[in-house]
């Protein structure tokens, strides 16, 4: 039903209301000087229902209070608007007196007799949706018509290849003798130590490359079938030939020592 916005003023009684219809009670009164106008707090009771809060509207020396109510019984009613509270200086309280606004109501109805009228036909049964898996099995065929050249390109690159574990250089390796003649010893310490150290890791897992020279004797010191002693004054050798403040005389002689120590270096047992 559309709401009817009506004025209703004092003992005014407008034609055309409906049951169902907005309907805004109002009434205006003279405001003194100093005196501060609240609409009343209004619960009507049925068949009067009020739909909101009081609205106030100031015009010079007056106010309008107005209140939005709807009735639902048809028929002539008389609606009781409560009278605003005043508020004067000092804190003074008074209320003006209630408003009675006569209504005439009319009904939604047709007027022909109730026994009349036709009953409305029985609404059809609302149809649920079906639930199918086919777009979900739609959705998952197209993914993998996406993904299937990507797969295929994946397993086209091939299994990678193991890293080949790096050969200690024979004596008189040319590298190393170059690198020797040209006074890069450190150069030669440092290959050396590291394709040493390289051999023992992959003898030996527990003794990584990560591990300093004391630990990694610590580590390997349960290889009995090494030549523990003579391994451990090479690493020291390399290390000093490496990081010491003088040169060393003669790493191309520390490479060959190593060299002639890897096969020594036997695997473990399996």
């Amino acid at each position: 039903m559309t709401p009817l916005l009506q004025g209703v003023g004092p003992g005014q009684a407008p034609a055309g209301l409906t049951v169902g219809d907005t309907v805004w009670v109002t009434q205006t009164l003279a405001v003194p000087p100093g005196v501060t106008l609240r609409p009343a707090d209004w619960s009507p009771s049925d068949p009067i229902e009020r739909l909101g809060a009081a609205r106030v509207t100031l015009r010079g020396d007056s106010a309008e209070v107005a209140y939005p109510i709807v009735v639902w019984r048809a028929g002539p009613i008389t609606v009781t608007v409560p009278g605003p509270l005043l508020l004067g200086d000092g804190g003074r309280l008074d209320s003006a007196p209630p408003r009675p606004i006569a209504l005439q109501i009319r009904s939604v109805l047709p007027a022909a007799p109730v026994e009349s009228i036709a009953p409305q036909p029985r609404a059809d049964f609302v149809p649920r949706t079906t639930v199918s898996l086919l777009p979900l099995l739609i959705l998952l065929a197209l993914a993998a018509l996406a993904l299937a050249p990507l797969h295929w390109w994946w397993r086209r690159r091939g299994v990678p290849r193991p890293r080949p574990s790096l050969a200690l250089l024979g004596a008189g390796a040319p590298p190393l003798d170059r690198w020797a003649d040209a006074g890069e010893s450190r150069a030669v310490a440092s290959v050396a130590a590291q394709r040493l150290r390289s051999l023992i890791a992959e003898r030996m897992p527990a003794a990584h490359q990560g591990l300093d020279t004391e630990t990694l004797l610590q580590v390997v010191a349960a290889r009995h079938d090494w030549p523990l002693a003579e391994l451990g004054d090479l690493l020291r050798s390399l290390d000093e030939a490496r990081f010491g403040a003088a040169a060393f005389p003669d790493t191309v002689g520390l490479a060959r020592w190593a060299g002639e120590l890897a096969p020594r270096l036997v695997p473990e047992a399996a």
